[in-house]
């Protein structure tokens, strides 16, 4: 994981802004799918994906957006998987790709 992104985890404990969780875990997600880290990309996105269901987080879905995009080029069986949950999961709550 990146040292900003756990610094921004960290942060959060302190705060009680669990709905950003969703949105860091995304990003972290994306930084490491974009330096083919795929697996690793792959257990923040559901990372992600679970905070931003857990709390309720538009925001944090519309960050996963770009993940999303990202997976779409993906062989990778989980990457498929979990293309297929993010799509299911915004199209459940209504909301489009960011």
């Amino acid at each position: 994981m990146t040292a900003a992104g756990q610094q921004a985890l960290t942060s959060i404990d302190g705060d009680g802004d669990h709905k950003r969780i969703a949105v860091i875990y995304a990003d972290i997600a994306q930084a490491q799918l974009q330096i083919g880290d795929i697996p690793t990309g792959i257990t923040y996105a559901r990372r992600a994906l679970d905070a931003a269901q857990r709390t309720e987080s538009t925001w944090g879905l519309q960050h996963l957006g770009n993940v999303e995009k990202t997976l779409t080029g993906q062989r990778d069986p989980a990457a498929r998987e979990l293309l297929g949950d993010l799509i299911s999961t915004r199209r459940a709550l209504g909301s489009s790709p960011a």
